[in-house]
C-alpha cells in the first residue's frame, strides 16, 4: 500500500528510521518527563457498541419469550413495520400485520411448541444496524422431532428500539435419527381400500437406530420382513435396509421436504430382479401418514405407480381390544 513505503532521505537511510532513533534518544525521555502519569484512554466507540451487543441479546430473548408465550401480536412486533421473513422452504411473509396473521395460525394449530436459538454470531454494518447469525431449534409437541435450521437476521435501531428487518432460514445440518422419533409405536391401514399395512416401530437400546417389523398386503401381493433405520456413517444420511421374510433385501436414502420424507429405494427380489422406486412418505399430524410408491421399474420396465395409502398410529386403547 502507498501509505506504507518507506521514504529515503539523501544519506540512503530510511526517513522514518532516522526519526525513530531521534526520538528514542533525546526529545521522547523529555517528553516523557512533561507527561502527566497515564491514564488509559476512553473508548466510547466500543463502550456503545458492547451496550448494543447486550441490548441485541435481549431483544432476541425477548422474541423467544413472545413465540413461546404464543402471542402473535407481540412476536410480529420484533419487525420492523415492512420487516420479512423467509423459512427454510422458500415462503416469505412481509409486513407486520401479515406475520402477526401468520403466527396467529401457526400457534391456533399448534398445541405445543417451543423454540431455542443459538447465537453464532454478531456483526455491526454501522452503528444502527447488525447482522445476527446462528441456530433456531423448533419443537412442535413432546413426541415430535425437534426442527433445526441457520438463521440471519438484519437488525436494525428502529425509534429507538432493535427490530428485525430481515429473518431468513436456511436448512440446518444433515438428517439425524432424531428427525423420525415421532414414527415410534404401532401403525396400520383402516379398510381404506388400499394396500393393508402394519408396521411397529422401536428403538434400539443405545437409540442410534429404529428397528421396524411390516406386513404389507396388497392385491396378490404380500410382504413382511424387518427394516434397520440409521444413519449411515460413511455419507451421514438417513438410510433404511430392509430384509423381506421371503429373502429380498432392499436399501433406500431418506432427504426431507419439510415434514414429508422422499425415500429413493433400490431393492433385490429374491428372484433376483431390480425394483426401483420412490417412496414418499407425508406426514399428516402427529397420528396420521401417507405412503406412496411412484417412478418405479422392474429390471428396467416402467410398473404403474402406487395410490397413496393413509396409515394410523394404534392408540393403546384400540391395541388393548385387539
Amino acid at each position: 500500500m502507498i501509505f506504507l513505503r518507506e521514504r529515503r532521505t539523501n544519506g540512503g537511510a530510511p526517513a522514518l528510521l532516522l526519526l525513530a532513533m531521534i526520538f528514542s534518544t533525546t526529545a521522547l525521555p523529555q517528553a516523557r518527563a512533561q507527561q502527566a502519569p497515564a491514564t488509559r484512554p476512553a473508548n466510547p466507540a466500543g463502550d456503545t457498541q458492547a451496550k448494543d451487543k447486550a441490548a441485541i441479546d435481549a431483544f432476541f430473548n425477548s422474541f423467544v419469550k413472545a413465540f413461546e408465550s404464543r402471542d402473535a401480536e407481540a412476536l410480529a412486533a420484533h419487525w420492523t413495520s415492512e420487516g420479512e421473513y423467509e423459512n427454510d422452504r422458500g415462503v416469505s411473509v412481509h409486513g407486520r400485520a401479515e406475520l402477526e396473521q401468520t403466527f396467529a395460525e401457526l400457534f391456533s394449530r399448534t398445541p405445543e411448541v417451543t423454540v431455542s436459538l443459538k447465537p453464532d454470531s454478531l456483526r455491526f454494518l454501522s452503528a444502527d444496524s447488525a447482522i445476527a447469525e446462528g441456530t433456531v431449534v423448533v419443537q412442535r409437541g413432546a413426541a415430535d422431532a425437534s426442527v433445526e435450521a441457520n438463521y440471519s437476521a438484519l437488525v436494525l435501531r428502529d425509534a429507538g428500539q432493535w427490530r428485525m428487518a430481515q429473518l431468513s432460514e436456511s436448512a440446518g445440518g444433515e438428517p439425524s435419527i432424531e428427525d423420525l422419533a415421532w414414527l415410534i409405536g404401532e401403525w396400520q391401514t383402516k379398510g381404506d381400500g388400499a394396500a393393508e399395512i402394519h408396521t411397529t416401530y422401536a428403538w434400539a437400546p443405545n437409540k442410534k437406530f429404529i428397528h421396524a417389523r411390516f406386513t404389507i398386503k396388497e392385491q396378490d401381493l404380500q410382504l413382511s420382513g424387518d427394516q434397520i433405520i440409521g444413519v449411515d456413517p460413511a455419507t451421514g444420511m438417513l438410510r433404511t435396509w430392509t430384509f423381506e421374510a421371503d429373502g429380498g433385501v432392499a436399501e433406500s436414502e431418506w432427504s426431507r421436504d419439510g415434514n414429508h420424507w422422499v425415500l429413493d429405494v433400490t431393492g433385490s427380489l429374491v428372484d433376483g430382479a431390480t425394483l426401483i422406486q420412490t417412496n414418499i412418505l407425508r406426514r399428516i399430524d402427529q397420528d396420521t401418514l401417507t405412503l406412496q410408491s411412484v417412478d418405479r421399474t422392474l429390471d428396467g420396465n416402467e410398473i404403474a405407480d402406487l395410490p397413496p395409502t393413509k396409515v394410523r398410529r394404534v392408540k393403546p386403547a384400540t391395541r388393548a381390544a385387539r
